[in-house]
């Protein structure tokens, strides 16, 4: 099988595609055609080396987080072969980027039928995201005031969606140049965050931070009292905002940072909000295997709405 593997961490021009062997199948497990994943902000600090201690130091790795591809053969009672499914591979193990995978039982799902293999491939990761920041951890409820901070992005475009299938009012900030996308999302209320600032009012149920640009002393005056402050990632890069991260959950537990994890019942619920279409997946641009280090540049770089894809 052809795969995108890298023997060393660093630029994105690290990647060489080759041929690799099919991995061997175990119980509970199922061996995947994969013809679409995609790229997340993870999977380049895992290409940086950044996650080098959970990766591990040498040696060829396939990284690569979502999938999305047909059950060619199958250890489990729950996927038969032909089965067109999809999900989300740890990112700290990876595997993705390449044209076969074998995947636990757990960690997949029916593909949604109304969706292209690409299109339910930019889905897993950031979808679970906004499933378990907003419903497990912000225990998100109906008719609630939210507030999606970069809600033009991956995350934020989920974030939003599901927001409004629980009938709440979404507030939503990106930069002005995306403000009739954001819209299209479905946001009520648009910030420019180039332009004016989140006011303070106590007015937001919930706040979800899908951009991870925040801490909660930023937007704690618009948050509602004993409101949830929910974030992707908290200082990761201010040792000041991590302190004080861990304060809060510690003596205020107003502020909860969003682990994700495969999940196939938040898979299935994914997958019936696409059926409905109540989500839809955006994508910026689309890439082949081959093309996989000008996807990750283009990740690093920024400026675009949506999701990138990779089809393999």
């Amino acid at each position: 099988m052809r795969a995108a593997i890298i023997e060393k961490y660093g630029e994105p021009e690290v990647f060489q595609i080759k041929e690799m062997p099919i991995p061997e199948l175990k119980d509970g497990q199922v061996l995947i055609q994969n013809k679409a994943s995609s790229v997340n902000p993870v999977d380049t600090l895992v290409r940086q080396g950044k996650t080098r201690l959970l990766t591990g130091l040498f040696g060829e790795h396939i990284i690569g987080s979502d999938f999305s591809g047909i059950v060619i053969k199958s250890q489990s009672a729950a996927f038969s072969v032909g089965t067109e499914v999809y999900g989300m591979m740890s990112a700290v193990k990876g595997g993705a980027y390449a044209e076969m995978i074998v995947v636990e039982e757990s960690d997949v799902a029916a593909k949604p039928s109304n969706l292209s293999f690409t299109e339910a491939a930019v889905i897993p990761l950031v979808g679970l995201t906004a499933w378990q920041g907003l419903v497990v951890d912000g225990v998100l409820g109906t008719g609630q005031n939210v507030l999606v901070t970069g809600c033009t992005g991956g995350v934020g475009t989920m974030a939003t969606q599901i927001a409004k299938h629980f009938g709440c009012t979404v507030t939503g900030t990106c930069s002005s140049e995306n403000t009739a996308f954001a819209r299209e999302v479905g946001v009520d209320h648009v910030i420019p965050f180039d332009e004016k600032e989140v006011p303070e009012q106590k007015q937001f149920d919930l706040i979800f931070d899908a951009a991870g640009n925040f801490t909660i002393s930023d937007l704690d005056g618009s948050l509602k009292e004993n409101a949830l402050f929910v974030t992707t990632r908290a200082g990761a890069d201010d040792l000041t905002g991590a302190l004080e991260a861990a304060v809060d959950m510690l003596l205020r537990k107003r502020m909860k940072i969003v682990k994700v994890k495969p999940d196939i019942a938040h898979l299935y619920q994914l997958a019936r909000l696409a059926e409905s279409g109540e989500l839809k997946p955006y994508i910026a641009e689309t890439f082949g295997l081959e093309q996989l280090a000008a996807a990750h540049r283009k990740m690093e770089e920024g400026g675009f709405t949506g999701k990138i894809a990779v089809e393999i």
